[in-house]
């Protein structure tokens, strides 16, 4: 027992202020009811969300309609996936300041009371305090690959947000292009019933053959499978976009969704050079590989200077009855047995390693932009084709109908140029479709908008984007 002696007192203060200063544990236990009521209360209405929105300039707040842009805004602030992300990073974030911290001091307090006989001596103490000192730099090592892993934890957000965005792009699309696909299917469905009606009435008169009406009842047949397959994928597709926002898709029937901007002109191309140099140097996945790389050269450094073994001073004092002491101790590992070359090796391998998915990350990034590059060009080409074909099938039917009015032609002859027409509409909805496919293919693998219609934040700000609350 130290009581009151000339080191008690001073270590017990020492005990109480230590006790004090520290972090208290506080309980947050997760509520599954709780977060799965969260998720399905979420809306676009939601306040936090249209305070985020306004913030964003190229966003208004709230949406009369809600476009590629909101939406996309609206995933960045609901998406779980970023959430995620962004934890990750914080939690890197944290290590930072964990490596940064300097190793406190060892305190060796000796109480003891010598006995001889019936004769019982006062007490000898003794205290050491053991002070270490780091070498060869090792503490702004440990930062410093700390502060790597948490560049590529950022930049892991970065990947994630364009992620996000090209799920909310790839959705959107589907819905458009599956809401188009259905109109036009039952225009088609429509012509076809009418071309079997008119048909069966020719072949009750002996005016037609019961092979052109068969032909027509396979056409019609093939048109209801068309409409039900595009109501189909419509469906699917609006539950998929709910999914991509992170809201349940019952958030989506109180809003009104303008996504018309698929109809709208696609950009040229990137060159092959700008292009390639994004997908090899600017795309955060790339940077993300980079940072880790640096934080596998920081580790490998820390275990080259762990060849030198660390300081520990540690200064004393001894009281005994008729007698009082400093002394000063110093006390190193002796490299006797290994001069951590077995860490060394590991290190040197997992930077190597490191190295080899940075260049496989490069490769797969050139292939990627270079198919896009290949497929959005031939789009391209083919919905210039089809539109074309379009625009010759409607002015053939206008011509049809103008002939109808005069009576050159009968109504047989009128609605198939309709259906006809109705089927090219149908080729070049299916090629502008494609195109708009190739064309978010090239901007994944650039990671760069190339037309307007959704956004990313800069890396650096992501971290600080509001996160939904679920609890």
């Amino acid at each position: 027992m130290l009581g009151r002696g000339p080191v008690g007192t001073p270590l017990a203060l020492a005990l109480v202020a230590a006790a004090a200063g520290c972090v208290r544990y506080v309980p947050r236990p997760i509520a599954p009811e709780r977060t799965a009521a969260a998720l399905e209360a979420r809306r676009l209405s939601d306040p936090g969300l249209l305070a985020f929105l306004r913030a964003q300039d190229s966003v208004a707040a709230p949406p009369t309609s809600w476009t590629l842009p909101s939406l996309t805004a609206a995933a960045l602030y609901f998406n779980p996936d970023l959430a995620v992300a962004r934890a990750d990073f914080a939690t890197a974030r944290a290590a930072v300041g964990a490596a940064g911290a300097w190793p406190n001091p060892a305190l060796d307090v000796d109480v003891a009371a010598i006995t001889s006989g019936s004769t019982r001596s006062p007490s000898v103490l003794s205290a050491m305090l053991g002070i270490p000192f780091l070498t060869a730099g090792r503490r702004g090592i440990k930062v410093a690959a700390a502060q790597a892993r948490a560049r590529a934890r950022l930049l892991g957000i970065a990947s994630a947000a364009w992620t996000v965005r090209s799920a909310v792009r790839d959705a959107a699309l589907a819905w458009w292009s599956a809401g188009r696909a259905a109109a036009l299917a039952r225009r088609a469905t429509d012509g076809e019933s009418a071309l079997v009606t008119m048909l069966q009435r020719r072949l009750a008169a002996g005016e037609s053959s019961a092979l052109d009406l068969g032909r027509e009842e396979i056409a019609l047949d093939r048109a209801r499978a068309s409409l039900r397959r595009d109501r189909t994928r419509r469906a699917a597709a609006r539950v998929r976009l709910a999914a991509a926002v992170g809201v349940p898709v019952e958030a989506l029937d109180s809003v009104r969704l303008d996504l018309d901007a698929f109809a709208g002109a696609l950009p040229a191309p990137p060159s092959d050079v700008d292009a390639r140099a994004s997908a090899v140097l600017a795309r955060s996945d790339i940077r993300a590989a980079l940072a880790a790389y640096a934080a596998a050269e920081a580790a490998l450094r820390l275990e080259v200077a762990r060849q030198f073994p660390n300081l520990t001073l540690s200064p004393g004092v001894h009281w005994e009855p008729e007698l009082r002491g400093l002394t000063i101790t110093p006390s190193v590992v002796l490299p006797l047995f290994n001069r951590n070359r077995g860490p060394i090796a590991v290190a040197t391998a997992e930077r190597d390693a490191a190295a080899a998915r940075f260049v496989r990350l490069q490769a797969g990034a050139l292939a990627s932009v270079d198919q896009a590059l290949a497929e959005y060009g031939a789009s391209l080409g083919a919905l210039a084709s089809a539109d074309s074909a379009a625009v010759a099938q409607r002015a053939l039917a206008a011509r049809t109908e103008a002939m109808f009015r005069a009576g050159e032609v009968d109504r047989v002859a009128l609605v198939s140029a309709q259906v006809a027409a109705v089927a090219t509409g149908q080729e070049q909805l299916a090629a502008r479709t494609q195109a708009w496919t190739a064309l978010g293919a090239l901007e994944s693998a650039t990671q760069r908008p190339l037309v307007g219609g959704g956004w990313v934040p800069a890396p650096t700000a992501l971290d600080t984007l509001p996160e939904a609350g679920t609890r």
